[in-house]
């Protein structure tokens, strides 16, 4: 399942580099490299300085998934 193999994390997004990557400064103060998930991509649109929720991947060091945006409209994901 998607919670055993991630540990979740917020962060605001740095940089967007294009084919479906970011750039992300996550609220430990780590700068990771994030891949948008395939759920996401063209349905949500994720723009500088947005609140994200990222998966850091236990399998894969330097790979993070972006989980979700955190909508402002609501208190929620």
């Amino acid at each position: 399942s998607l919670k055993n193999r991630f540990i979740f994390l917020y962060a605001q997004v740095i940089k967007m580099l294009g084919n479906g990557r970011l750039e992300a400064m996550c609220f430990d103060g780590t700068k990771r490299l994030c891949h948008i998930r395939g759920k996401l991509r063209k349905k949500v649109w994720i723009n500088t300085s947005d609140i994200i929720l990222v998966g850091l991947r236990d399998y894969q060091v330097k790979q993070n998934a972006l989980v979700s945006l955190w909508s402002s409209d609501s208190d929620s994901l």
